[in-house]
């Protein structure tokens, strides 16, 4: 399976009108040059760039948010509490990737719950590779690190198993 990865600036010049309304699983990564920016983890270096692994119930308008965190990073405006635009300025991110070097990958999906399970089954597998999470997942509570990171186990048999889009995207 071919996976499509969309600059995200370019998805925001047309405030998203080309993302549906819907639920779904997305992945954002950090590409310059062209290329995916490779990342250090503790286990090996993830060649994909990946930072984050998010699901919603409305792609369209979680993608408007996650834009405006992402242009308008102010490290002293309370105001905005963006889980993910909190992630980019404790990892410093802000100072290190410009706005037109994110993009994204989506899936729609017919449910808010498929998207939950797709995300935690991605989640899972990129910590079992990699010995951690994304950089930008910091909510990953450390119950889940620890199952997944450490001590690995059947994960089938209570989130289901990943579909061919996470799948792709992790292999």
């Amino acid at each position: 399976m071919d996976v499509n990865w969309v600059n995200l600036q370019d998805l925001a010049s047309n405030n998203f009108s080309n993302v549906t309304k819907s639920p779904g699983i997305y992945f954002l990564r950090w590409k310059k040059f062209g290329i995916p920016v490779i990342i250090k983890r503790l286990g090996s270096s993830d060649s994909n760039g990946l930072l984050y692994i998010g699901e919603s119930k409305d792609l369209r308008r979680r993608f408007q948010r996650l834009w405006k965190g992402i242009k308008n990073v102010d490290e002293s405006d309370p105001k905005r509490i963006d889980t993910l635009r909190k992630a980019i300025i404790f990892c410093n991110l802000h100072k290190e990737i410009n706005s037109n070097d994110y993009e994204i990958a989506l899936q729609h999906l017919p449910t808010k719950l498929e998207a939950q399970i797709q995300q935690a089954v991605a989640l899972q597998l990129y910590t079992e590779k990699y010995k951690e999470p994304p950089p930008l997942n910091l909510k990953v509570c450390k119950g889940e690190y620890l199952n997944w990171g450490i001590n690995p186990s059947d994960y089938t048999r209570w989130t289901g198993k990943a579909n061919k889009f996470v799948k792709a995207i992790l292999s």
